[in-house]
């Protein structure tokens, strides 16, 4: 374990915001964003939750965990972060050794994972969300986790209703312009 001093513990608290963005210009082409990180990126900014860390699908997940911690221990100059081996199978986390959070997980994805492009990463898209829910729904032993989903469910819903709106607004409007 490593020992960190009150000035490094100073010292990430003052950087911590820049995490999300190290992650971002980490990812590549062969990840995909999942979770409230994806949700946010593709909902009205009123919709989103906060989120702490970075749910990300890949086929390497040890090694991608691995390549955020280092470009997180270079911008926070130091060792500031480690990898752990999650109790899901497959998956790997990038914690912070100063408050011992997580601000990434990696996972090996079961099977293909739908994808949609956003800028210049890919994210799940809110309908295969909206598939994972439900399924999550209809299992009694995630019950833990309904109240949760019934809420992203509903924060989804209202974000393609406004969809759906503005594009006949829109319709509407080029109507009676021609």
């Amino acid at each position: 374990m490593v020992n960190i001093s009150l000035k490094q513990v100073e010292e990430f608290h003052k950087k911590r915001e820049f995490i999300p963005k190290v992650i971002e210009r980490v990812t590549d082409e062969h990840e995909t964003v999942y979770g409230a990180t994806a949700i946010n990126k593709q909902v009205p900014k009123f919709l989103r939750v906060p989120t702490n860390d970075v749910d990300i699908y890949t086929k390497t997940p040890k090694i991608d965990a691995r390549e955020v911690e280092k470009a997180l221990d270079k911008r926070f100059k130091g060792n500031h972060f480690y990898i752990q081996k999650a109790q899901h199978p497959g998956t790997y986390r990038v914690n912070a050794y100063a408050d011992k959070n997580t601000y990434a997980d990696y996972t090996k994805p079961e099977g293909e994972i739908p994808r949609k492009k956003i800028g210049r990463i890919y994210y799940t898209p809110l309908s295969h969300i909206k598939q994972m829910i439900n399924k999550t729904l209809k299992d009694k032993t995630s019950a833990y986790r309904h109240d949760k989903d019934r809420a992203t469910l509903k924060r989804i819903k209202v974000a393609e209703l406004r969809k759906v709106k503005l594009r006949s607004k829109t319709k509407k409007t080029m109507r009676s312009f021609w």
